[in-house]
């Protein structure tokens, strides 16, 4: 081997050396998510695995590959998506499971111990009315993180009637367990016309249509805030004192801020209100930085043309024929 390839298999292995024990030092440096040191979710991805409609698709797949067929993930993840009912499959694409919030934080019990008699230590069943995920306490339960909504929720007329009839909506009527999903505006249709209907005899009954329209109202409110931010953004760029409207974009980024718990009082006039009073917010922002609007220009009167002469010349001759006679 000559002397230059010997030296440049040198470089190459030391080089690869050196990425070694630098991943080594970024495995050890970076700090794991609580999530993968969690016995719930070690023991309860194994409980919950796949339905068997799932493993089927996983199957045809398979067999997909072998003769050569593109097959992948994207012809059926809809479907799929659509399918996953497990309860470690809803929780593991949540925003829960991304911030590290697992199974302890609702249902209680012990994640550090492995065995399943001192894990499930104190754990009470959904249906004990002891249990933190039982519907009259899931609101409390809820609040231990979501305090705003809570103080909001504790408000309303839901929270009132729970208390004391034990039936009404709990913060998991709106919001699945285990995905934790935020309704679009049309899910709540469907969702507040289970109760407030001509058929169920619940009152008001056009809160349905009423919420849904709210929540579009505040996906409006979003988009204007964000041509505010933009118009801000290239007058400045031009030299523009933005300050003012700057401010005012704050204050409508901070009442939106404050909509999101405000929506769980579910008392849509007050509601309305602070949405409008933020829109008006925007609306200053600009009008000292949007674009002006391209004055006009008045058309100049136009002159008589032929047949407009002629027509003129004809009166005038028949007003002197008639004089002179």
């Amino acid at each position: 081997m000559p002397k230059t390839e010997g030296l440049s298999t040198m470089r190459v292995n030391s080089i690869l050396i050196l990425l070694l024990v630098l991943a080594g030092f970024i495995l050890v440096l970076i700090p794991q998510v609580n999530a993968s040191e969690n016995s719930c979710i070690d023991c309860h991805k194994t409980l919950t695995p796949f339905i068997e409609e799932q493993k089927r698709f996983n199957q045809i797949r398979i067999q997909h590959l072998e003769r050569n067929v593109g097959c992948s993930l994207e012809c059926h993840e809809e479907r799929v998506r659509s399918l996953a009912t497990a309860n470690y499959q809803q929780w593991s694409e949540s925003v829960h499971a991304l911030k590290g919030v697992t199974c302890e934080a609702c249902h209680g019990g012990d994640p550090k111990q492995a065995a399943k008699e001192k894990a499930h230590i104190n754990f009470k069943n959904n249906t004990d009315p002891e249990s933190p995920v039982y519907y009259t306490n899931v609101p409390k339960t809820c609040g231990k993180c979501h305090s705003k909504e809570l103080a909001n929720f504790e408000n309303s007329k839901h929270f009132q009637k729970l208390e004391s009839l034990k039936l009404a909506p709990t913060c998991t009527t709106c919001h699945a367990p285990h995905t934790f999903t935020v309704m679009n505006p049309e899910d709540f249709r469907q969702s507040c016309g289970n109760c407030h209907s001509v058929y169920k005899k619940v009152a008001p009954y056009d809160i349905p249509l009423k919420a849904e329209d709210m929540l579009r109202k505040v996906n409006k409110l979003k988009f204007n805030i964000e041509m505010a931010q933009q118009d801000i953004f290239w007058a400045k760029k031009n030299g523009t004192d933005v300050s003012q409207a700057e401010a005012y974009t704050d204050n409508a980024l901070k009442a939106l801020g404050n909509l999101a718990p405000m929506w769980h009082e579910f008392n849509l006039t007050h509601f309305e209100d602070e949405l409008d009073s933020a829109n008006k917010e925007v609306k200053k922002a600009n009008e000292l930085v949007g674009p002006k609007a391209t004055p006009t220009k008045t058309a100049a009167p136009k002159s008589p043309g032929f047949i407009g002469l002629s027509g003129i010349v004809s009166l005038l001759a028949v007003m002197y024929l008639i004089r002179k006679k």
